[in-house]
């Protein structure tokens, strides 16, 4: 069983992976999540960006809006995989111990990182 994220840091990233089929549900869970929330969506990556291994959207956001933006996005994701994180400063930590999945995990590229 996948353990639901859980509210342990300051600030967070999510990440929405999504793919040439469901790029246009993506876009519109990201700009639904920036207007209902307050956070901040960054660009929609069709492409692969950093550790992801899949085209993705990140969601910037806080601790304060992490119980009502989580339950929000669980609800909301409609089978789309999401990538949530705390963020410490340390990169690989951040995307190994301290993250979690709404939906099905998906491996890493780690390397960038300095990990496997």
């Amino acid at each position: 069983m996948i353990a639901r994220p859980q509210n342990l840091y300051a600030h967070y990233h999510a990440h929405v992976y999504f793919g040439p089929d469901t790029v246009a549900q993506a876009r519109q869970l990201c700009q639904q999540a920036g207007e209902q929330f307050n956070v901040r969506v960054g660009r929609v990556h069709e492409k692969l960006v950093g550790p992801h291994p899949h085209w993705s959207c990140q969601i910037a956001f806080d601790g304060a809006q992490f119980e009502p933006f989580i339950a929000w996005l669980e609800q909301n994701r409609d089978g789309l995989d999401v990538l949530v994180h705390g963020l410490t400063g340390d990169d690989l930590a951040d995307h190994t111990l301290h993250a979690s999945w709404l939906g099905e995990p998906s491996k890493l590229n780690l390397a960038m990182f300095g990990g496997t």
